[in-house]
């Protein structure tokens, strides 16, 4: 399989060595402000709008998994985790941003406040980047851009961008719908959109998966007023409320049953709701001087209902109150001649109320402290461009953290777990980033290079951990007040390759980490003789790779893609595997677009992955490989039955039904392999979805 992915890759490039085709020019903005992705040396994956709209995504981390380097650890449908380069969003070090401002607070739960039909696009920056992003950018960043009302923003009012959608998938009778209002004129613009979605369990080849099911209703808005073609301030407005069962994956293993259909744990969100408001400010306020200016609120509230043992007549409840985050940034970037300059000033504040828990909806006991984190810095970069085309960068980021915990509301029994951690703990960072471009002599090919370190504080669930048999069935958790940052320095080094035609990049990476934070066995057991586990530092660990990608336009009519990666982790004191590492695994796709059949296509893609044989024996086991193969089609229609323009498209994903689970979902070892041990993926799964423009 991984001779025939990579033959594919040299044919094409060989076949395309005289093509005259052109790709599209992407701009991004990863770098705290937009420009050209050839004029970053990081490594860069953008999702765009069309392959969005063509592919029909459940969920926005799953369209990730075309991505060199990145994947989808699913517990469900609609939510999981993205991995990148080795580093999970559950374990807050690949964080999440909306329009450049973080997403933080609820990182197991977070992508299911983002439905696919809201997003314009998706940047991620594999690899780190605290010294423009802070904190937990150890595997990446990834940056959701939300749709915007386009048109002549100064002509007459006229309607922008309007259209209803509907999406329907057979493998959990999933729905998904869009109303989107859109106008532009006198110097207004506004986009309005009202979701719903709504599945059903979904189908594997070893039968449905209980307690996958989900409801998400939501709304979005965007409203902007631009007193001239260089000054423009907008309002921001989201809400999400989703119900959604946790079948399997992180904390929810070992699933929900048994290969004879037992059922053993029941994990669901009733609801989850996501309020966010920003306010926001771009222009050009000198002469190639730009000024982003970002205020924003969001909270979270979240009630989770579990069954511990679906063969015993108890239930729980967890209620957590929050995070209400409030934050912002102000960033100025000056375009010169030979050097480009950005630095800019971001902060945040998390204030997280104590958690609640209950007993077959007896008293709520107040179980977890209510604990809050503010963040402040400053952050720098400088670009120079030289006469040759080569372009040096360096960045520069100061971090301070305040994070308090407040224990007075607490049961006394708790109190004295957490009496270690009364008051203030403080942390300070300096991080910095390097990064070149260099022509290589031979035309179109550059050499890029990357050195930067990291560092991660711990959260305020972190400092604050602990768990009980309502949220864990097998073990307990006790906070640790001794956590120290994590931290840790990044190397890259590789090839570039950019003409109209072809974009191909191979990349090699090494991270040497320290004190990473993950949960270890005590060696203690509480009262009823369940473990009892603590967040620690671990000393030294490396994560180390290769990603390499080619994109092309071999005619008019056709083009391909192609990736694959490779990584390897240890924890360098043991020399035992890190988890949820994956082995080798690409993707591969060819897209034909006829002429003769206008405004259609035809795509073909396939995601494996080999056998994962290097596991963390105290957490994993070891997992089969796989090749998936998928069919889109889609065409645009002109005027029909009133709509200005009508898209249908079709879908047929895991043709062959291949039984197959992430090889980084998460599993219990202690419970049998299952259905939801680890959590497989959907069986075959037929699409089909209209847009209808007005």
């Amino acid at each position: 399989m991984k001779k025939r992915v990579l033959s594919l890759s040299v044919v094409c490039a060989a076949l395309l060595s005289a093509n005259e085709q052109k790709l599209d020019e992407i701009v991004v903005t990863v770098q705290r402000s937009e420009q050209s992705i050839n004029d970053i040396s990081k490594s860069i994956s953008v999702v765009s709008k069309e392959k969005i709209e063509e592919t029909m995504p459940s969920s926005v981390p799953s369209i990730l998994a075309s991505e060199p380097g990145i994947y989808f650890a699913p517990n469900s449908q609609q939510t999981g985790q993205v991995v990148i380069r080795g580093f999970s969003t559950q374990n807050n070090r690949a964080p999440l941003f909306i329009d450049g401002n973080r997403v933080r607070g609820r990182n197991t739960l977070e992508y299911m406040m983002v439905d696919p039909n809201q997003v314009e696009r998706i940047e991620v920056a594999r690899g780190p980047a605290s010294s423009l992003y802070g904190t937990d950018s150890f595997g990446g960043i990834i940056n959701v851009i939300s749709k915007r009302a386009s048109g002549d923003v100064f002509g007459d009012f006229a309607m922008s961008d309007s259209y209803i959608s509907s999406q329907f998938s057979s493998v959990g009778k999933d729905s998904a719908n869009r109303l989107q209002l859109g106008f532009v004129g006198h110097g207004f613009d506004a986009l309005l959109g009202l979701n719903y979605k709504t599945g059903r369990d979904y189908n594997t080849p070893e039968g449905k998966i209980p307690n996958s099911s989900y409801l998400s209703r939501s709304f979005d808005f965007i409203g902007g007023y631009s007193f001239s073609h260089k000054h423009r301030v907008e309002l921001q407005a989201r809400y999400s409320h989703v119900n959604a069962g946790r079948a399997g994956g992180q904390f929810a293993a070992p699933g929900m049953a048994s290969k004879q259909g037992v059922l053993r744990r029941y994990m669901t969100t009733d609801p989850i709701t996501d309020k966010y408001l920003s306010l926001g400010y771009k222009g050009e306020i000198y002469d190639n001087t730009n000024l982003d200016l970002s205020l924003y609120r969001r909270e979270y509230y979240t009630h989770m209902r579990i069954i511990p043992d679906a063969n015993k007549n108890t239930y729980n409840d967890v209620y957590v109150i929050g995070p209400v985050v409030y934050g912002g940034r102000a960033i100025l970037k000056h375009t010169g001649d030979k050097l480009d300059t950005t630095f800019g000033i971001d902060w945040y504040h998390q204030n997280k109320d104590s958690s609640e828990q209950s007993v077959n909806s007896g008293k709520r006991n107040i179980t977890s402290p209510r604990a809050t984190q503010l963040n402040i810095a400053t952050f720098g970069l400088l670009e120079y461009n030289f006469d040759n085309g080569a372009i040096l960068s360096g960045s520069l980021r100061y971090d301070y953290f305040n994070t308090s915990v407040k224990i007075n509301e607490l049961d006394e029994n708790i109190k004295r777990i957490f009496d270690n951690l009364e008051g203030d703990i403080k942390n300070k960072k300096l991080t910095y980033g390097l990064g070149a471009i260099i022509p290589s002599g031979i035309e179109n090919l550059s050499l890029i290079a990357n050195v930067n370190s990291i560092f991660r504080a711990p959260t305020t669930h972190e400092t604050a951990n602990i768990s009980t048999a309502v949220t864990n069935a097998t073990y307990y958790s006790v906070p640790n007040p001794s956590l120290k940052p994590e931290a840790g320095m990044s190397y890259e080094i590789g090839l570039r390759y950019d003409n109209d035609a072809i974009k191909a990049e191979l990349i090699g990476f090494l991270g040497e980490y320290k004190d990473l934070i993950i949960s270890k066995n005590t060696g203690r057991k509480a009262s009823d003789g369940k473990a009892i586990n603590q967040l620690q530092n671990i000393g030294r660990s490396q994560i180390k790779g290769i990603e390499a990608s080619l994109a092309m336009q071999i005619t008019n009519e056709l083009s391909a893609k192609t990736n694959i990666a490779y990584l390897r982790g240890k924890d360098k004191d043991s020399g035992a595997n890190l988890p949820q590492i994956m082995p080798l695994f690409g993707y591969i796709s060819l897209k034909y677009k006829p002429e003769f059949f206008a405004n259609s296509f035809v795509e073909y893609s396939g995601n494996w992955a080999v056998s994962r044989t290097k596991v963390d024996e105290t957490q994993e086991r070891k997992r089969a490989g796989y090749f998936v193969h998928n069919l889109y089609l889609g065409k645009e229609l002109n005027s029909i039955a009133g709509f200005k323009k009508f898209n249908l498209n079709f879908g047929i994903e895991n043709i062959f039904n291949k039984k197959y689970a992430s090889p980084v979902v998460p599993e219990a070892i202690n419970y049998p392999v299952s259905p939801t041990n680890p959590l497989l993926n959907p069986g075959r799964n037929f699409k089909i979805g209209f847009k209808a423009n007005f």
